[in-house]
């Protein structure tokens, strides 16, 4: 396979776990806020913000460590030393999510009452969230593990399969059965321990490792001194995606998280594009740095930005045009949330596209610098979070998101461009902007005819003509030859499931 087929072959595989398991997230959140309003959706949604925040200082950025250092490696000559890395990651990220754990169980009743400002049943669902931290930490320490052996499947089934399809099952049935308070809580604490399961079961079948070898790992000093600069980088840039979120819980309440967490998470699906692409481009990335191969590094950069590009553009239009009934599937009382969700959707789409040089710098060893961005960015969020909420309420908290974004993204491509001489930019874009701009063009002027419809009639309507209208644009100007080299990596796909 040339390079443009293994991405697309380890990327789709990426990108069928990332739709499958964003639906089932997406419906996990319309079930809820349809069921039990926006002021227990705010509850669910700070509670979830603050166990990601202290998730990150569990992880202690191991999973892009040894992501990194498991790619650089030989699995057949150096497996040892594969394990042993592998053994340190896991090591120290049992160590630390357990004292995260601890520290957030006795400190919740001082985040929910003096902080957050929330409801007393905030503190509960606080606390089972926070058992649920270790097990989430290492489950993706582990499979990011396993991601640097550029094998994609296990990390996706776990992360994208299995643990979004518990998630759903068991708030489905807590809901029905048991009551609001357990459909809130439960979910997050099984699919989590199941997870872990099923992951290490996984990494035992891969590496061979075995449960004595991973207690007595030594702690990797290199790998240690490569991941903290990442920690604190995911840290930052994970306050400053859910900053908007605690803010407005410091700011408002609990109803009002509540009404903007699903533009949010809406707003979030274009993600699912770039963790698709980075995941297999990262470990490619740096294996092509420690090569020096400057040819594959340049060739690969602008293919991936210019992929991620294609495929965000009929989806981001969508949300654009047709907000008002995007938000209806949440329910009338999201409505005002119409607005929100149009600033978002222009902060992921920039965040999306230009979000390869994140990876860029980080698989070529510009962690410190990453982190400096990353505590500019985020220095920025919160004055422009603490001038906006106050004022505007959740258009300002989503505003703040979009010109933080834009300003991270913008500086990693610059910085980029001036270390490793690379430019995502290519011509071959001006094809996929040119059907967007049609595309948009035909979605506007349908607009007063298919607004009077149901709902879903509408929705239905109006995704089937942008993926239809851009297409067919693509497809008349000429599809680049890597594209079809794509098109070549999903028949390999399919013979390879087939096999």
């Amino acid at each position: 396979m040339n390079l443009a087929q293994k991405i697309a072959k380890e990327s789709t595989i990426t990108f069928s776990g990332m739709i499958y398991g964003n639906i089932n997230r997406y419906l996990y959140t319309l079930l809820l806020a349809r069921w039990v309003g926006s002021e227990f959706l705010g509850i669910y949604s700070l509670a979830n913000s603050v166990r990601l925040i202290s998730e990150v200082f569990g992880k202690m950025g191991m999973e892009i460590g040894v992501m990194r250092f498991v790619s650089l490696l030989n699995p057949d000559i150096e497996k040892k030393k594969i394990q042993r890395l592998i053994g340190s990651a896991v090591k120290m990220t049992m160590a630390i999510s357990v004292v995260i754990m601890a520290g957030l169980l006795v400190s919740s009743g001082f985040i929910v009452t003096h902080i957050l400002k929330g409801p007393p049943l905030l503190k509960i669902v606080l606390m089972v969230f926070a058992i649920a931290i270790p097990f989430n930490a290492i489950t993706l320490v582990v499979a990011f593990a396993t991601q640097g052996f550029k094998r994609l499947k296990y990390k996706i089934f776990i992360t994208q399969f299995l643990n979004p399809t518990i998630l759903l099952v068991v708030m489905i049935i807590s809901f029905w059965f048991i009551s609001v308070e357990v459909a809130l809580m439960a979910p997050m604490l099984v699919s989590s321990i199941i997870g872990f399961i099923v992951m290490f079961a996984v990494l035992k079948k891969l590496t061979g490792v075995k449960n004595q070898q991973l207690l007595k790992a030594p702690f990797d000093r290199e790998l240690l001194v490569f991941s903290y600069p990442l920690m604190f980088v995911t840290i930052l840039l994970t306050l400053m995606h859910w900053m908007d979120i605690l803010m407005l819980g410091a700011f408002t309440n609990a109803s009002t998280v509540g009404l903007y967490h699903p533009a949010a998470r809406t707003a979030g699906l274009l993600q699912a594009l770039l963790t698709s692409f980075l995941s297999i481009y990262s470990p490619m990335i740096a294996q092509f740095h420690a090569e020096s191969d400057q040819k594959n590094m340049s060739g690969s950069y602008k293919l991936v930005s210019r992929w991620l590009l294609t495929f965000s553009i009929p989806v981001a239009l969508i949300f654009l045009v047709y907000p008002q009934k995007v938000m209806l599937l949440f329910g009338a009382e999201y409505l005002p949330s119409a607005n929100v969700l149009i600033v978002l959707t222009a902060a992921t789409f920039i965040h999306a596209i230009l979000g390869a040089a994140q990876s860029t710098l980080s698989m070529t060893g510009h962690t410190r610098l990453l982190l400096w961005n990353a505590i500019g960015a985020f220095i920025i969020n919160i004055i422009l979070n603490i001038i906006l909420i106050p004022n505007y309420g959740m258009i300002g908290a989503a505003w703040a998101t979009l010109i933080s974004l834009f300003v991270i993204s913008l500086l990693r491509v610059l910085e980029v461009r001036w270390i490793l001489k690379l430019t995502f930019f290519s011509t071959k874009m001006i094809k996929p902007i040119l059907a967007g701009s049609i595309t948009w063009w035909c979605l506007w002027r349908i607009h007063p005819i298919v607004m009077d419809y149901h709902t879903l009639v509408t929705l239905s309507a109006v995704s089937l003509i942008s993926f239809l209208v851009y297409g067919i644009v693509l497809w008349v100007m000429r599809l680049e030859s890597e594209d079809w080299d794509f098109l070549t990596g999903l028949g390999i796909l399919k013979n390879s499931l087939k096999k």
